[in-house]
């Protein structure tokens, strides 16, 4: 470990170059590599080397290439230089953006926001602090914020509150959602993080009454402020939730029951209803096991029985599910939802709560249902056997006849027999070196000669490393990160290259993307003439668009049958005679 003096300056790492440069991580190694006057590091003392942000800058130069370097850039490469830890030199930021911090930095700052508001430059800095942390954005923030801004529209300026508020991305999220909110508070276990989330909130909402507690939630009392909205992202797995420390008296958080220590998620949602106001709505992020876990059925069987918990969502985007809870109140259904109309289905059910409601991605539950020995309140279960009308079958049914008909009409080549011929042959490393074929990761679409608007409706072979089928024709578009695409020129016949790869293409021995590349670049390709590899090529397309038009057949009929099956137990469905 090295360091050496340069002098004054900002100092940076690779990772923060590679943003400068607006290029990847692994093209700066490739530029510390090959180039022989690339700067040597000034600081190898820490985790990641640091390098003179000058020297790099007039290297930069004299290769042609631009470094966009910003005033809040140096401020925070100086801070980041001059502070032990990149939580530190946030820190210093957040002071100084309030009344006790260096009144240097704040005369940085105040220069900066003339050009940029406030509330972003400070967002800026928290972005660099974890990308120098190797930190990022808590998963599944976005849907949260969504759908507590859905159970919210209908009041203004709420008091939101976070009792597990981290840095406040939560809170953020959902007040830029919301627009301006009367109070934004929250509680978090670490006194720093606190204050950076009540300086982040002050910045965006400056109407807002903003605070920001410290210490554990669930072992403090019930405070005594109520809140329109309370939005949690609990952490998942500490088995000790403290729920046994308040189980005694009368405390509000056990009028569900007593969770016990293996379902510490469910005690923050019992802590997030014992907040709410009147009218308000908890939104909680929860792991999908909570929904049908033995030892937490009894704590969602009172929830349902009093009408505490109004809807679960399993929303992709969120990694886990989102629980909708409310106050004590009258219902006889909950809403369960994929997530994608949820907003629409909400409309829907709040304004009937008791009338049935089934849309493409969302439907009612029956309470009564519910209530068995598992008590399961996973979308999934009840998304999957949502029965569909006799309508939506009928569709179904006459466009499944339609595909059949166009089957039985589908052209076939006819075959005669040959001698098995020895051609000679290349390989596709020699036709893609020749320039006649380009091969591309799937949505790679930059390195293709199309490269232009459009570029996604080039027709390509794809080639699935770990799927089925293994070589297909296609679109460029539909290609995936884990496939590959191979393109061609005229000079060559696309239908005829596809055939040789379903023919020859070496399968892995494990199949994985790994090699995949490899494997293709080595497939021989016998030399044919044009006109006989569209001949040959023809008749290959013919049959992979029969199997196409078959696999899709083929899942077409799998969801008719479901959703007939679903609709005749219900009964949504009859037969006519």
């Amino acid at each position: 470990m090295t360091t050496r003096d340069t002098g004054s300056g900002e100092t940076i790492t690779l990772t923060d170059l590679a943003r400068l440069a607006g290029v990847g991580r692994n093209a700066v190694s490739n530029w510390r590599r090959r180039e022989t006057d690339f700067p040597a590091p000034v600081d190898e003392s820490g985790r990641r080397s640091r390098f003179s942000l000058r020297e790099l800058e007039q290297w930069a130069e004299r290769h042609g290439r631009v470094l966009h370097v910003t005033g809040a850039d140096r401020l925070w490469f100086s801070l980041a230089g001059s502070h032990l830890t990149a939580e530190a030199a946030l820190g210093a930021v957040a002071a100084a953006f309030g009344t006790g911090g260096d009144p240097a930095i704040a005369k940085e700052l105040k220069d900066l926001a003339r050009e940029t508001p406030a509330s972003a430059l400070f967002e800026f800095f928290i972005e660099r602090a974890r990308e120098a942390a190797g930190t990022g954005v808590p998963p599944g923030i976005a849907p949260l914020a969504d759908i507590a801004a859905v159970v919210t529209a209908d009041t203004a300026t709420p008091s939101v509150h976070d009792p597990a508020c981290d840095e406040g991305d939560l809170l953020a999220e959902t007040a830029r959602r919301l627009g301006r909110c009367r109070v934004l508070s929250g509680q978090d276990l670490s006194a720093p993080r606190a204050a950076i989330a009540e300086h982040r909130l002050r910045l965006l909402d400056e109407g807002a009454e903003v605070l920001a507690r410290v210490g554990d939630s669930l072992l403090r009392p019930v405070p005594g402020e109520r809140y329109d909205l309370v939005v949690c992202d609990p952490p998942f797995n500490v088995k000790d939730g403290g729920a046994n420390e308040y189980a005694v008296g009368d405390d509000p958080r056990l009028a569900y029951g007593t969770p016990p220590r293996t379902e510490p998620e469910l005690a923050w949602a019992l802590h997030c209803v014992a907040l709410l106001a009147p009218g308000g709505h908890a939104v909680v992020r929860m792991p999908a096991q909570v929904a049908h876990r033995r030892t937490g059925r009894r704590i969602r069987s009172e929830l349902l029985r009093w009408g505490a918990l109004r809807a679960v969502v399993d929303a992709p985007e969120a990694k886990a599910h989102i629980w909708i809870l409310a106050p004590r109140g009258e219902t006889t259904q909950l809403l369960v939802s994929g997530g994608g109309d949820f907003a629409e289905a909400w409309r829907s059910f709040t304004a009937a709560p008791d009338a049935p409601l089934a849309t493409a991605d969302s439907t009612t539950v029956p309470l009564m249902r519910l209530w068995d020995e598992d008590v399961d309140i996973s979308p999934a279960v009840y998304l999957a056997s949502a029965a569909g009308d006799a309508a939506s079958l009928a569709e179904a049914v006459a466009g499944l006849g339609g595909r059949l008909d166009e089957l039985a009409r589908h052209p076939l080549p006819r075959f005669g027999t040959g001698a098995e011929e020895s051609a000679p042959e290349t390989s596709l490393a020699d036709l893609e070196r020749d320039g006649h074929l380009i091969i591309t990761p799937g949505t790679a679409e930059s390195a293709a000669p199309q490269a232009v608007a459009g570029a996604g409706d080039v027709r390509c072979i794809i080639v699935d490393p770990v799927g089925e089928p293994q070589v297909r024709l296609g679109w460029r578009g539909d290609a995936t990160e884990a496939q590959w695409t191979v393109s061609c020129e005229p000079t060559v016949d696309l239908a005829w290259i596809a055939a040789a790869l379903a023919a020859r293409l070496p399968t892995a021995t494990k199949r994985t993307a790994t090699g995949a590349k490899r494997r293709l670049l080595s497939v021989k390709i016998p030399r044919l003439t044009l006109a006989d590899q569209q001949r040959r090529g023809a008749a290959y397309a013919a049959l992979e668009d029969l199997r196409a038009t078959l696999a899709k057949a083929e899942a077409d009929a799998a969801a008719l049958a479901a959703e007939a099956a679903a609709g005749l137990v219900s009964g949504a469905v009859t037969v006519e005679e």
